[in-house]
């Protein structure tokens, strides 16, 4: 995709700086430079309606120093801005160090090449559709298509890396527009330490982009549609159409639509696969985490604490969901539908109405089967841990604490594996199944047929142990 214009215009002359030193000023849409580059401390109002970008790298290894700039395009009205700020095409190392560029669809474009380096540069007000929605009343009018690239691309972003190669974006600031950064057929990109607050769209997205890091990014506040009435589709950090093996670490999150987006609709876009989400925190969301339709995905050591949902996995398998937080959800921890071969393991879920639900609810659909259901903590919830229409799976070594039913599971369950699990307070069941073998767990009980009391279907306690001999 072609998203910058061929440049035709002469190189920039460089002028004097109040300093003495060697500088250039731009006076129009097109300034090319090239090598090391200062652009002359000050204020420019210079509108791009061509979209050919007012400053452009013409040759690999050219730096440009915005240390002092504020670039803007001159329109007051963000839904209508165009053109963008700083760009290159096809060349290698560009650097873009410091200054404010505000006011263009896209505050820096920077498509195809290596090695490129952008330090320190405010973006803030970019591009952004006005809204419909409000606190009080959200408007589905303003849904985003995240299967789309286009959506993307017509209302722009801070920062558009296309086509590039072990690209570095640090300390850049890109708040109150739609989206902060977008990687586009980018690879091996490190994104860290920016402040991408406050957007309405995506904060961070990802299309057909692979190997990349994004780590100790601030993308709190990005907000669509106030959660959790609608669902618009925003979210912090977006992941789509083949984008594999990224590492997305330690960021910031919070009070945002979605946290973290992982999507796909199978045939319109290809899965993003083998990705790793580690040490997020995504509090305070509608769902901290989302995954639809992808596989190999690892969510490790993630927080979502007074989330609507902690996490809600559709179409998921061989994943794994292992040592993340949620405490207060308002409605459950972890729900997944329509999964296959999946791992939950080790994690703390407190609160809501379901701890963990595992079930398969579209008529038709895949099954869901195979799970593994390992070592959570689960407590201060309506149920524990629900299976509905699941088979093939295993609960093992789970602790069930403080719950009105801590193990639902249908018909579809009667040969899950239950062993090795903790059932301390429940105030309705221990366990609720039609036929079930529940022999060698713990129970908060004073012998095997007080145990027997509490469950509900027919149900074998046996061989029964005290709650006692796990260390409770």
């Amino acid at each position: 995709m072609t998203l910058l214009l061929p440049i035709a215009l002469l190189l920039s002359p460089p002028v004097a700086a109040a300093d003495g030193s060697a500088c250039v000023r731009p006076t129009r849409a097109g300034t090319q430079v090239q090598g090391e580059v200062r652009i002359c401390p000050g204020r420019y109002r210079i509108a791009d309606p061509s979209e050919r970008g007012v400053i452009v790298a013409a040759a690999s290894g050219t730096r440009i120093d915005l240390t002092g700039v504020v670039l803007e395009s001159g329109d007051s009205v963000p839904s209508r801005f165009v053109g963008v700020g700083v760009g290159s095409k096809d060349v290698d190392g560009v650097s873009v160090v410091g200054g404010t560029v505000r006011g263009y669809r896209f505050g820096l474009r920077l498509e195809g090449g290596r090695g490129h380096r952008i330090s320190g540069t405010d973006l803030t007000g970019s591009r952004s559709e006005a809204l419909r929605s409000t606190a009080a009343q959200p408007d589905t009018a303003d849904r985003l298509d995240p299967l789309r690239l286009a959506a993307f691309i017509e209302s722009g972003s801070g920062i558009v890396l296309v086509r590039t190669v072990g690209a570095s974006v640090t300390g850049v600031t890109a708040r109150a527009g739609q989206n902060g950064i977008g990687l586009i057929h980018a690879r091996e990109s490190y994104l860290a330490d920016n402040e991408l607050t406050g957007n309405s769209g995506w904060g961070i997205s990802l299309w057909r982009s692979s190997r990349n890091v994004v780590v100790r990014n601030r993308v709190h506040h990005t907000v669509r549609c106030a959660p959790p009435g609608v669902d618009c589709a925003a979210a912090a950090i977006l992941l789509r159409e083949g984008s594999d093996s990224n590492t997305i670490a330690e960021n910031d999150l919070t009070v945002s639509s979605a946290g973290l987006r992982i999507t796909g609709q199978s045939p319109l876009t290809r899965p993003s696969i083998g990705n790793l989400i580690y040490r997020n925190d995504a509090s305070g969301t509608g769902t901290g985490f989302v995954a639809s339709r992808t596989w190999s995905t690892t969510f490790l050591e993630n927080r979502a604490d007074s989330a609507a949902y902690g996490f809600r996995l559709d179409h998921l398998n061989g994943s794994v969901v292992r040592g993340n937080t949620v405490i207060g959800a308002r409605t459950a921890g972890i729900v997944l539908e329509h999964g296959g071969e999946n791992t939950l393991e080790a994690n703390v879920l407190l609160g809501g109405r379901a701890g963990i639900m595992v079930t398969a609810p579209g008529p038709g659909g895949p099954p869901s089967r195979g799970h593994r259901i390992d070592d959570n903590v689960v407590g201060g919830a309506e149920q524990g841990i629900v299976l509905q229409g699941t088979s093939g799976s295993r609960v093992r070594g789970n602790l069930l604490d403080d719950l009105v039913d801590g193990l639902v599971i249908d018909n579809a369950g009667h040969g899950t594996e239950v062993t090795g699990n903790v059932f301390l307070r429940a105030s309705g069941w221990f366990i609720a199944a039609p036929d079930l073998a529940a022999g060698g767990n713990y129970w908060a009980t004073a012998d095997a047929a007080a145990a027997s009391a509490r469950v509900k279907g027919r149900i074998s306690v046996l061989p029964w142990r005290p709650a006692s001999a796990a260390g409770y």
